[in-house]
């Protein structure tokens, strides 16, 4: 059986990057085939995917193997075609003359089931946007990077808190990506959901449940579909967790409302590549370095921003109008949190608030960080 190796993989690599967030969680992965069409499905027990390819031949089979062995095959393959073939024992993937072999998993003599997660009791349902899952992805997922190599990290720092308003991701910083759900809701996610997200590419119809198990334990549910995908997770929503983001919500509310008494409006690609430039001289990558060593000095003159790093290298950024700064203003910031924040910015201009202080707060569009300034002795 023939299949296209480009939407395939595209399906695969999506669901290898959840399945690799936390390897001691292992997933596996059905393939079903029957009237013209390959199911793909896979569970770990906490998500569930199910993705629909149309074929070009009618073939029946069901296989059931181990998902990473599988999708990290598949994600290697660079030929525009190859050819998957089924028997009782393994399913077998012909690439031109190479083949590989992956054995089917059996559960007292039978092929493994692969149990879809299911709604029963659906509390709140409505379509949303692919844009808004798109921005959760590209925005408040840079959020979480920064708990990269970190230490004391707590539950609360590592989950999504989206309510009706838009979704919120705390670590040292935070980020409030405003939009507007059709009903009230608030939920919990955690970074293997959302990278599933990356699935879709077309709006999805939503559904939230609360279901009871035999145990008299509730299971909330969540369902993201489309007509070929659909995805389906447990989630953590109760509302001793929810309200562990509570104190941190309300303080980044705060935190936006302050009047600032500098504002400037910069260029986000003059920024985004003054700071490339400048972390060419850390010796670390931005994504492992120890955060003490990317500090940067910003200072300001009537028409500019000045950033130096601790090698006494300067940068010069215009600011552009609709700015009012105080030229004897300086302040300490992280140039990997900025990075990170420049780097997921879509907008042609950012806006950055500082002059307490304390922190500096990242406008654009309905899009907001917040970076703490870095005190210094």
């Amino acid at each position: 059986m023939l299949i296209r190796t480009k939407e395939f993989k595209e399906v695969a690599n999506a669901i290898l990057l959840a399945t690799s967030v936390d390897n001691k969680i292992k997933a596996n992965l059905e393939l079903v085939a029957k009237k013209g069409n390959l199911y793909l499905n896979t569970t770990n027990k906490e998500f569930y995917v199910g993705v629909k390819f149309p074929l070009s031949e009618e073939v029946n089979f069901r296989a059931v193997v181990e998902a990473q062995t599988f999708l990290n095959l598949i994600a290697g393959i660079t030929a525009s075609e190859f050819d998957l073939l089924v028997d009782e024992q393994k399913v077998t993937i012909k690439v031109g003359k190479s083949q590989y072999k992956i054995p089917l998993i059996y559960e007292n003599n039978e092929l493994l089931t692969i149990e879809p997660i299911r709604i029963g009791n659906v509390r709140i349902e409505m379509p949303i946007d692919i844009d808004i899952l798109k921005s959760i992805v590209n925005v408040n997922s840079k959020e979480l990077l920064k708990l990269k190599n970190a230490v004391n990290v707590t539950e609360v720092q590592k989950l999504y808190y989206v309510d009706e308003t838009g979704c919120y991701t705390f670590t040292t910083g935070a980020c409030k990506n405003g939009f507007q759900l059709e009903k009230p809701i608030r939920l919990l996610l955690n970074d293997r959901i959302v990278k599933l997200f990356k699935l879709f590419d077309k709006s999805v119809y939503f559904r939230f449940g609360i279901d009871e198990l035999k145990s008299g334990l509730v299971q909330q549910k969540v369902t993201f579909e489309t007509e070929n995908i659909y995805l389906a997770a447990i989630v953590t929503c109760d509302e001793i967790l929810i309200n562990k983001f509570l104190p941190a919500l309300n303080a980044l509310k705060d935190i936006l409302e302050t009047s600032y008494s500098n504002r400037i409006v910069v260029s986000a690609a003059d920024v985004a590549n003054a700071l490339n430039r400048l972390l060419q001289f850390t010796k670390n990558t931005v994504e492992s370095a120890d955060m003490n060593s990317i500090f940067g000095t910003f200072t300001f003159t009537d028409n500019e921003m000045l950033i130096a790093d601790n090698n006494g290298n300067i940068e010069s950024i215009d600011i552009e109008n609709g700015s009012y700064v105080s030229t004897d203003y300086s302040m300490v910031v992280n140039l990997r949190d900025l990075k990170l924040v420049v780097d997921s910015c879509k907008d042609e201009h950012i806006t950055i608030n500082f002059g307490n202080g304390k922190a500096i707060v990242i406008t654009r569009g309905t899009i907001t960080n917040y970076i703490p300034e870095v005190r210094t002795k």
